[in-house]
């Protein structure tokens, strides 16, 4: 089925339906990284941001060192 008759279907707009679905796409890639910084930051305590943004690297995660220290913070790790 297309999304065009989706919509239709589900009386939705398609831009209602693109919206929502960009929505939850960084919420998704959000919740894989942090899982991972917080498996690397829980089982070596003294991997800060930097090592930690260098251990995702190795593993081929792609993400910067912001987003690490963010994750980090909020986290409180």
């Amino acid at each position: 089925m297309s999304i065009e008759r989706g919509c239709e279907l589900g009386r939705v707009s398609r831009a209602g339906f693109y919206r929502d679905w960009q929505e939850q796409q960084p919420r998704e890639a959000e919740v894989a990284i942090r899982d991972r910084v917080q498996r690397i930051a829980l089982t070596r305590r003294k991997y800060g941001y930097r090592r930690v943004t260098a251990e995702l690297k190795r593993e081929g995660v792609a993400v910067g060192e912001s987003v690490v220290r963010r994750i980090l913070r909020d986290d409180n790790l």
